[in-house]
């Protein structure tokens, strides 16, 4: 086994791994799988926000030690995005249908309300990133849930799904390096509450990630959830 230097990079791998078995697995979600694997792999450059003061990984050319954004972020990102945008999918066993025949407007407004409420809470308290993001996660959530209640279901099914596959992928790193979290988390920082060794806040983040990356795609292409109808690829594409 390769040394702790290479101790985030082997995490990230693993994540890509699961990655690439739901894209295998989800044959009818792939479009959804790339669209939020495209969309979430920017969002490695917001790991400055966390380090020093969440934690500080190991990382390949000490990237994230010199500048704060590393290799590993980018595949982690990638990873995480489009697992959880297809996981509870992939659970349900349940297709994407068109809730309205003609084309509709793209709609943003509780992710706009999510990056407003986060902006807000890093100037309010900019030591405290991890926790401001599972905050603005959840706002999201409820915003999504009251404008589209039929998306409630799904999003609860995958963030419980998300976090469990999120769970298990952590505590297999754990296996393989078991002091990762207290050689690179700002443990004093942490709440101290773990579980099985991982820390609450990981799974905060993954139940209220896992929670709107889910119905993102639904929502902002104006989807339902449907059983049993077939995924119109072809228009979901060009729409």
């Amino acid at each position: 086994m390769p040394g702790y230097h290479y101790s985030y990079l082997i995490g990230t791998l693993l994540f890509c791994a699961a990655w690439v078995v739901c894209f295998i697995l989800g044959k009818n979600y792939r479009p959804q799988i790339l669209w939020g694997t495209l969309i979430s792999a920017p969002l490695a450059f917001t790991s400055f926000l966390f380090i020093p003061q969440y934690w500080t990984p190991p990382s390949l050319f000490n990237l994230d030690q010199r500048f704060r954004v590393g290799i590993e972020d980018v595949i982690w990102a990638a990873s995480v995005g489009g697992i959880g945008s297809v996981a509870g999918e992939i659970f349900l066993k349940e297709k994407l249908a068109k809730s309205r025949s003609q084309r509709r407007q793209r709609h943003y407004a509780p992710f706009l309300v999510m990056v407003a409420t986060f902006v807000i809470l890093e100037f309010w308290h900019p030591g405290k990133t991890i926790y401001n993001t599972v905050i603005a996660f959840a706002i999201c959530a409820l915003v999504v849930s009251f404008l589209r209640r039929d998306l409630i279901p799904l999003m609860l099914t995958s963030a419980a799904v998300f976090t469990i596959l999120y769970f298990a992928l952590f505590l297999e790193l754990l296996l393989l390096y078991p002091d990762f979290v207290q050689r690179y988390y700002n443990v004093p920082h942490l709440l101290g509450i773990y579980v099985l060794g991982v820390p609450i806040e990981e799974l905060m983040f993954a139940a209220s990630g896992g929670a709107v990356w889910s119905i993102a795609y639904e929502y902002i292409r104006g989807y339902r959830m449907s059983p049993g109808t077939p995924l119109p690829l072809a228009q979901s594409q060009g729409r």
